[in-house]
């Protein structure tokens, strides 16, 4: 079974917005991690990319969920801001492109 997913990077860089995985390699309530390729691993929050990352990183989602902000400067930006951000992103991108999230 394949999953759609809209990525708002893409979108904020106005390339195609979608992606298509199979099954998630971990799963925690809303948030998974899907293989998309060799050592290419994407995060998300429902059907929304979160971050992408060459390695599947289930702490950074663990950390998410518990609202457990990294110390460091570039951990708090990249492994809690601005997934939090691509969050809010990837929402409004969805209502913007009829993209129903789930």
């Amino acid at each position: 079974m394949t999953t759609t997913l809209i990525n708002p990077f893409s979108v904020s860089l106005k390339k195609p917005p979608f992606m298509e995985v199979n099954e998630p390699v971990f799963t925690n309530g809303d948030y998974r991690i899907y293989h998309y390729n060799y050592h290419h691993f994407v995060h998300t929050y429902k059907n929304i990319v979160i971050c992408e990352r060459a390695a599947a990183n289930k702490d950074l989602l663990n950390d998410l969920i518990a609202d457990k902000k990294p110390t460091g400067e570039a951990d708090l930006y990249h492994n809690y801001e601005r997934p939090k951000e691509a969050i809010k992103q990837g929402i409004k991108a969805a209502k913007k492109l009829n993209f129903i999230i789930k």
